[in-house]
């Protein structure tokens, strides 16, 4: 692998990602939308207060063209200053004013031409980018990111670069499992998560999915359904299993647990809203029941019935309820909660 530094300009960051020559789409990439209002515009504003910011790691798309590169480390900068240029956010009220220097050359009383300077401060805060002054417009497209760019790599060499560069930063321990996975197993999850399951029907809070909770989800199903020899669905449990799975996998494993998704989505109804019940602790489960459900004979229709019918007599007071206040990362706990609507699978057909 090599590697070299860059300064690519805002201006051109905003017009190669308009036309696709700057791509956020790398598998080890986490999510967009991380950063919050706040720190979206604190970005902005050391942009045009002229304050340092970290360099950013890219991948060369095109070998002898440095136009063109998929961003492995900066994801959220670069898409927070495109957003910010197409008018997407303003900025969060009391930030400091923007002070610059204003330079204008004068005629001394001996007919001389010098420099006289002046101090001009701009008010920022709550501003869309086509709300700033002319001047600072453009100040921010003018600066210029460093970038580190790797060219002539492997996906090994990009997967340890990742690793490396956020081992003990932001990255949530979901997410490091992710870099683990390495980039085709990393797309497979990515696949999963965009499917109507996960979108319409599971229930995650928008930081459950900004932060990687449907991949441990995804991974935990897995767990189970290969009968892999594990004692808990901790994040370090799901983390030794992403380093097994990655190096033990075949495609029909992830094949088959896509099916699993696929019928669960089957089953459930159409609904206004997410399944409140149908979340991170109880999805590996009902997913896992799907082959139960098949061995007994059960339609997924019938299966369907059976989930909703559980959803409607769940109480807190309920069995489950209670095994699901306490440790439920621990396998015995996992099992005694998958052994109660596995009972009520296999006597459906008497009870329905």
């Amino acid at each position: 692998m090599q590697t070299r530094k860059r300064d690519i300009s805002i201006k051109k960051i905003v017009k190669n990602t308009a036309n696709g020559n700057i791509v956020y789409d790398h598998p080890m990439q986490r999510k967009p939308g991380q950063w919050n209002k706040e720190q979206q515009s604190l970005l902005i504003h050391s942009i045009l207060a002229g304050y340092s910011i970290p360099q950013a790691y890219a991948l060369q798309l095109h070998e002898n063209y440095d136009d063109s590169f998929s961003v492995l480390d900066g994801k959220q900068r670069f898409t927070t200053i495109c957003d910010y240029v197409n008018d997407g956010f303003a900025l969060i009220q009391n930030l400091p004013t923007i002070t610059l220097r204003k330079l204008e050359t004068v005629t001394g009383e001996n007919g001389e031409r010098i420099p006289k300077f002046s101090d001009v401060e701009y008010d920022i805060s709550g501003k869309r980018y086509s709300e700033l002054d002319g001047m600072l417009q453009e100040i921010f497209m003018d600066y210029d990111f460093q970038i580190i760019l790797l060219c002539d790599f492997s996906d090994e060499d990009v997967e340890t670069q990742f690793y490396r560069l956020n081992n003990g930063t932001a990255l949530t321990k979901d997410q490091k499992t992710r870099v683990v996975l390495g980039d085709e197993l990393a797309r497979f999850l990515d696949e999963q998560e965009e499917k109507e399951f996960f979108v319409k029907k599971a229930f995650f809070t928008g930081t459950q999915r900004k932060q990687g909770a449907i991949q441990s989800c995804i991974l935990q199903t897995l767990m189970m359904v290969l009968d892999y020899d594990y004692k808990d669905a901790s994040n370090k449990s799901l983390l030794e299993f992403a380093e097994w799975f990655r190096a033990n996998h075949k495609q029909s494993d992830l094949e088959y647990v896509a099916d699993l998704f696929s019928k669960l989505n089957e089953a459930l109804p159409e609904a206004d809203k997410p399944y409140r019940l149908m979340k991170k602790v109880n999805i590996p489960i009902f997913a896992y029941l799907v082959q139960i459900a098949d061995e007994a004979g059960l339609s997924m229709q019938e299966y369907g019935e059976c989930i909703l019918k559980f959803f409607d007599d769940y109480t807190p007071d309920c069995e489950f309820a209670q095994l699901s206040k306490k440790l439920t990362y621990r396998k015995d706990n996992i099992d005694a909660r998958t052994a109660i609507i596995e009972k009520m699978i296999r006597e459906w057909r008497t009870v329905a």
